[in-house]
């Protein structure tokens, strides 16, 4: 399976089973950059979150890989 496919379609729905959201920016090599939005735009644990991810891509797929991520702001904090 290739690599946005995983993230987009095996690994977001989990994501946003805890109210969560994250969107693949982009991929070069095994660097993938993500926009961290819901839930997850708050999250303390993030990090370890992508942790996760990296070990589930590792496992499922075979593949090591890193993640850089952002977070998107909620709507509501836009105007502070």
């Amino acid at each position: 399976m290739e690599l946005k496919t995983y993230l987009t379609e095996v690994v977001a729905p989990k994501v946003r089973g805890d109210g969560g959201w994250i969107d693949v920016v982009d991929i070069a090599g095994d660097t993938v950059r993500v926009q961290l939005q819901g839930e997850c735009s708050k999250c303390n644990i993030a990090k370890d979150c992508m942790d996760w991810i990296c070990a589930e891509a590792r496992r499922e797929l075979g593949r090591e890989i890193k993640i850089e991520f952002q977070r998107k702001k909620p709507f509501f904090w836009d105007t502070v």
